[in-house]
């Protein structure tokens, strides 16, 4: 695509494209189980996240140059460790992310076929991230070709449901009081597992030198996206509680076709909602295959991963260890557990990029994009994300800070490596 090709409306597309997709059919249901009606808050509180940290990606992608991402940026402006422990926390997040949108997957699938067996659902879950590994593994990049077509279906599938759930469901106070029954600690604990509806949102910033005007288009295109994406969530969100009490959400990963289940709607319509969801996970679980090997690479050819994984001996084995972890991750734990895990990693990362922000200011370097707010759009950001990540639970922290452990130990190798080569070179 040449340079400042992309219009603001393609660009608005291509953010709803990586927003809306397998979370919010996943995980509405959990959130909803944690905090009852005030699901809603949390999803209007990672909202206001997404938007601050996406003004930040916008303004360092086009100060820094690079494929890296958030990676880069961190690599960039607080050197190489800093940089080799936020790539590595976000591959080891895609990787965990897809097993949940794999359970995702085989719950809807299993629903559909009136098979209730956590078992299969397990198992199920296991085929498709194999099969996704086999496909990325030989090469064919499904997700590019068929993200537009994904856009209007997930999102079409989106609408239906709200327009069900207008129908179907009980629009009466009692169905959304209290409204925060759990107390507020609870809206957050729910928002840091709202926030895994919204990952992808930060690939409108990478395209801002790309995209027509970008200066201004670029945030544009980042509100409306996240503007769009969250009124579609909080309805449906809505929606759900009017279709089902919120007292009988559990932590399931099919949570659209438990509503339609209890309302009694048709099931011609039941069954539509879970073949666009099952379409969406399975393209949302071969596009974070291809994000967190592509990540790796990054890291390899920048001499922070062992060689092998790089772009010289082909993506295969950095598909391959991806696939490993996702597959690995399955065991974790429920549904809602495997996206806590997830969410550490790519929140720590987005709390990076305020400070990001502040030391490319500090260092006068020049963009065709600043941040509008600045600082405060930037200290919302780190605080919100600090904020978010505390609320993840023990067991997200705990895997987080052996992630973080696990990923020194190996940064520590491989400079010794580097080290020892470079002195065999001299003798």
């Amino acid at each position: 695509m040449s340079k400042r090709s992309i219009s603001l409306w393609q660009a608005t597309a291509i953010g709803l494209g990586n927003i809306i997709g397998a979370g919010i059919f996943v995980l509405a249901g959990s959130v909803i189980h944690q905090a009852g009606p005030g699901a809603i808050i949390s999803f209007l509180i990672t909202a206001v996240l997404a938007v601050t940290v996406a003004l930040n990606s916008a303004e360092l992608s086009s100060k820094i140059v690079s494929h890296g991402g958030l990676y880069s940026f961190a690599k960039e402006t607080m050197g190489e460790a800093m940089g080799f422990i936020v790539g590595w926390l976000r591959a080891i997040s895609y990787a965990i992310a897809t097993s949940a949108v794999a359970l995702g997957f085989s719950s809807y699938l299993l629903t559909m076929l009136g098979i209730s067996s956590i078992s299969y659902e397990i198992l199920l879950a296991i085929v498709l991230m194999a099969f996704a590994v086999f496909l990325n593994y030989i090469g064919i990049n499904v997700v590019a070709d068929i993200e537009e077509v994904l856009v209007i279906l997930t999102a079409g599938g989106l609408v239906m449901f709200i327009i069900l759930s207008l129908i179907y469901g009980k629009w009466i106070p009692t169905r959304f009081t209290p409204l925060i029954p759990h107390g507020y600690f609870s809206i957050i604990q729910s928002a840091s597992l709202a926030f895994f509806a919204y990952s992808g949102f930060n690939t409108v910033a990478t395209l801002t030198p790309e995209i027509v005007n970008g200066r201004k288009n670029a945030p544009k295109a980042i509100i409306l996206s996240l503007g769009i994406s969250t009124v579609l969530y909080l309805l449906v969100v809505a929606g759900m509680i009017a279709l089902m009490p919120w007292q009988l959400y559990s932590i399931t990963a099919d949570p659209l076709l438990e509503a339609l289940n209890f309302s009694k709607a048709p099931l011609f319509v039941d069954r539509i909602i879970g073949i666009i969801a099952v379409v969406a996970t399975v393209t949302v679980t071969l596009s974070l295959i291809v994000a967190g090997s592509r990540t790796l690479l990054q890291m390899s050819d920048d001499g922070l991963l062992p060689k092998t994984l790089g772009k010289e001996d082909s993506p295969k084995r950095a598909v391959l260890l991806i696939g490993i972890i996702a597959i690995i991750s399955v065991f974790l734990g429920n549904i809602q557990y495997i996206a806590l895990a997830s969410n550490f990693g790519v929140i720590f990362s987005y709390a990076i990029t305020g400070l990001a922000v502040y030391i490319v200011r500090k260092r006068k370097i020049e963009g065709p994009f600043n941040s509008p707010l600045y600082p405060y759009v930037q200290i919302l950001s780190i605080l919100l994300s600090i904020l978010v990540m505390l609320a993840l639970g023990t067991q997200a922290l705990y895997i987080g800070s052996v992630t973080i452990i696990a990923g020194m130990f190996l940064y520590a190798l491989e400079k010794e490596e580097i080290g020892l080569l470079d002195k065999q070179k001299r003798l």
